[in-house]
């Protein structure tokens, strides 16, 4: 199945697919409290810690079946296909049509991405960075840890927590980490249900204090005590975009793994800055 009403195929798919990977869903207002200290601080620390060490010992990559929508307030679009991902960032996403026969290929990382269009027999291949300033992408996504978001999978160690609320809907925790500085300024929220440890959502806000996007997880699966959100709702982006990532058929491995594109022979090439 490819692109519903939509003629401009090679231009959104690469970028919907980058959004695709970047799972996020907005809010208005904070959903916090105040900060908590001494030993719920504490005893917080020691639960992200585990969690941690927990993640760490889970697969690197995860492959399945996605069903892709997007929604922004110009209309709505549905794309399904094949996901590979791999830690930290590495993606191929293909689409075949009821015959199995494939239309539309994207591979890539968080540096460069590549896409082949199969009914125009054209091969387009550029740099992530110059994409996301061509359609205005916010560098906190651009250079986000894309693995984490998308497996909910949260690497970042206690003593790196900044402060920690209560959600004002008793969902559980909020605990909010200051960004490192390899990553753009800014801080991260992890809402976390401290019995399960099962991660609810995830706000990233910039270095101005402005919510840029909150990603929310849901239908999990555990496969050999590691976990993976089949639901991926994300709002809050800019231009009114939302999405909603549907995952089926997920399998989890082990190994680490690069993907990328050949140039089809015959294949009209576009490469772009």
């Amino acid at each position: 199945m490819c692109w519903k009403n939509n003629k401009n195929t090679g231009f959104l798919a690469p970028s919907l697919l980058l959004l695709a990977t970047l799972t996020f869903s907005g809010c208005a207002g904070r959903p916090w409290t105040t900060p908590l200290e001494g030993d719920r601080l504490n005893e917080t620390r020691q639960l992200v810690d585990s969690l941690v060490v927990e993640n760490q010992s889970c697969g690197q990559s995860f492959d399945g079946d996605l069903a892709f929508f997007y929604a922004d307030p110009l209309g709505k679009k549905a794309l399904s296909g094949y996901l590979q991902f791999s830690m930290p960032g590495s993606y191929k996403f293909v689409v075949a049509n009821p015959f199995g026969q494939t239309v539309l290929a994207i591979a890539g990382d968080q540096t460069s991405y590549q896409a082949v269009i199969v009914p125009e027999q054209k091969y387009l291949a550029g740099s992530i960075r110059s994409f996301g300033l061509r359609h205005d992408l916010p560098r906190e996504v651009l250079n986000g840890p894309w693995g984490e978001w998308l497996t909910a999978r949260n690497q970042r160690p206690g003593e790196s927590i900044s402060t920690i609320r209560e959600d004002k809907n008793a969902r559980g925790l909020w605990v909010s980490f200051r960004h490192g500085k390899t990553e753009p300024a800014g801080m991260s929220h992890l809402l976390l249900e401290p019995d399960s440890k099962l991660p609810l959502s995830y706000i990233l806000e910039n270095g101005e204090g402005k919510i840029v996007a909150e990603v929310t997880y849901g239908d999990w699966i555990t496969q050999e005590k590691c976990r993976q959100p089949q639901e991926i709702n994300i709002t809050g982006l800019d231009y009114g975009i939302d999405i909603r990532l549907k995952l089926s058929n997920v399998r989890l491995t082990d190994k680490a793994k690069q993907y990328s594109l050949p140039v089809p022979q015959g294949y009209m090439q576009q490469l772009l800055p």
